[in-house]
């Protein structure tokens, strides 16, 4: 039975006596007190803990690894699953796969810098909702189809393009406290009836 552990020594008890132990290489269960172990001893009196035979007071289960370790399935799949949650903590992680599933009822995603780049993007939301100080944009080709598109800016709002067309069916109206319309060469309005004043 395991009496104590502190750092790496670990103090069992055969039989009334206490002497050192260590975990074996292939034991990739940490030892806690009370535990009922599985071990045995070389010849030069040193006794390894092979295994947990029981655990009575608690079944809660810290499992370590010495070193670098892969975790590699030749063939078929690997699955782990948990009833509450699972919990990946590591200064870097890195994903590689060919495709990638995530499906989720509710998601939190938080970065201090993110870049994301690939080549096509399909993206289908209910709602979508954007805040931020600063949004830059730059694309070869942009192009948008609203049902209805609603823009509010409370300060200036600025368009700066080579050329600017604007096609309406029906109605195009421009409502301002003050209208200002400058052409270095010429301007032209064209219509059936036009109504000034």
């Amino acid at each position: 039975m395991v009496v104590t552990i502190a750092l790496d020594e670990i103090i069992i008890d055969i039989a009334g006596e206490l002497i050192p132990a260590r975990k074996a290489f292939s034991c990739i269960v940490d030892p806690q007190p009370d535990d009922i172990i599985m071990g045995t001893q070389n010849a030069n009196n040193i006794f390894y803990i092979l295994g947990i035979m029981e655990r009575p007071n608690s079944q809660k289960m810290s499992v370590s690894f010495p070193s670098d370790t892969r975790i590699q399935v030749p063939r078929g799949n690997l699955s782990i699953n948990s009833q509450n949650s699972v919990t990946l903590a590591s200064k870097q992680i890195n994903c590689f796969s060919k495709k990638v599933i995530h499906k989720s009822r509710e998601a939190i995603v938080g970065y201090d810098h993110m870049t994301a780049s690939g080549k096509e993007l399909s993206a289908s939301f209910t709602r979508v909702s954007f805040i931020s100080n600063l949004i830059t944009t730059m694309a070869k080709q942009v192009i948008d189809k609203f049902k209805g598109y609603i823009r509010s800016t409370e300060d200036s709002d600025m368009v700066k393009a080579g050329q600017v067309i604007r096609q309406t069916d029906g109605l195009y109206a421009v409502d301002s406290k003050y209208t200002m319309m400058t052409s270095k060469k010429s301007t032209r309005i064209d219509g059936e009836k036009i109504l000034m004043g």
